[in-house]
């Protein structure tokens, strides 16, 4: 992948496939303190970037212009919120907001230093309920690694 445009519009496809249980982490390969992380959950997916607390020299002025929530006292990094189900152009937004944050405010300097990890969790029985062995067995059991072709970049 050669451009930030490509990378952008690779995220905004992979976004379709960051469900419930996925999780996601691009980083700088090069110094791995830079990154943004999501997190597929029912009806949304989260996005958090790291604050100066982790990515020393980050520009912070850049996350905020490019409409991330900044930290608070019960979340230390940088969020962005995406109700499901989303619109292209919705996920297109989320993605332009990582390529800011990774580009502008923690200076990476092309898609060719990044790379991903990207995993979903078993799913679980619900707390307070008793099943069945064929309905526990029935159950996703993850898959870690998580590949995510549609991205176009290298796991690790």
């Amino acid at each position: 992948m050669s451009t930030w445009e490509e990378f952008g519009d690779s995220l905004t496809a992979t976004f379709r496939h960051v469900a419930d249980r996925v999780f996601l982490i691009i980083a700088s390969e090069s110094d791995p303190a830079r990154y943004v992380q999501f997190a597929g959950r029912p009806g949304r997916l989260d996005a958090e970037a790291p604050s100066i607390d982790v990515a020393k020299g980050a520009d912070e002025s850049v996350l905020a212009g490019a409409g991330w929530t900044p930290p608070g006292p019960a979340q230390p990094n940088w969020t962005s919120s995406l109700p499901l189900p989303a619109l292209t152009d919705e996920y297109g937004a989320l993605a332009d907001r990582c390529v800011r944050a990774l580009r502008d405010a923690y200076g990476i300097a092309g898609p060719d230093d990044l790379a991903y990890r990207a995993w979903r969790e078993s799913e679980q029985m619900p707390e307070g309920e008793t099943w069945s062995e064929e309905c526990i067995a029935a159950l996703d059991r993850g898959e870690d690694p998580l590949d995510l072709p549609t991205l176009g970049l290298a796991a690790n």
